[in-house]
């Protein structure tokens, strides 16, 4: 009887927890570690929840034309502690990311440093 229900309990627990054991992904698979970039645009659309804060950007690119990166961050209850908030970045403005570069030519950038445009700089390294 005693294992049956140690056989219950843990088919429980793996069922409640699965989701959170395999929803999150390794830095390495979607990032490079050795390449960083800079970009400056315009924040277009501000995600400020798990579980990362997302800021999307629009660039300019050499022809002219806009192109829209998503700019990932830590979680909203790490950067809260570090003093930013929902507001501290706003759609419409301009700002300079620097960040680990997304594979496979995605336009995808895991933030380091953001310079705003008042000269307040915000990252981990900062």
């Amino acid at each position: 009887m005693t294992s049956r229900l140690a056989i219950f309990a843990t088919a429980v627990f793996l069922m409640l927890f699965q989701h959170s054991a395999t929803g999150h992904h390794s830095f390495a698979v979607e990032f490079t570690v050795e390449e960083t970039a800079v970009i400056e645009g315009v924040v277009a659309e501000v995600w400020f929840k798990n579980p990362h804060v997302r800021y999307y950007i629009d660039v300019t690119n050499a022809a002219g034309e806009k192109d829209r990166w998503d700019t990932r961050g830590s979680s909203p209850s790490l950067l809260v502690r570090r003093g930013w908030t929902k507001e501290t970045i706003s759609v419409g403005d301009t700002v300079i990311i620097k960040g680990h570069l997304g594979r496979d030519d995605k336009r995808l950038l895991s933030i380091i440093g953001i310079d705003l445009a008042d000269g307040t700089k915000l990252g981990a390294h900062y």
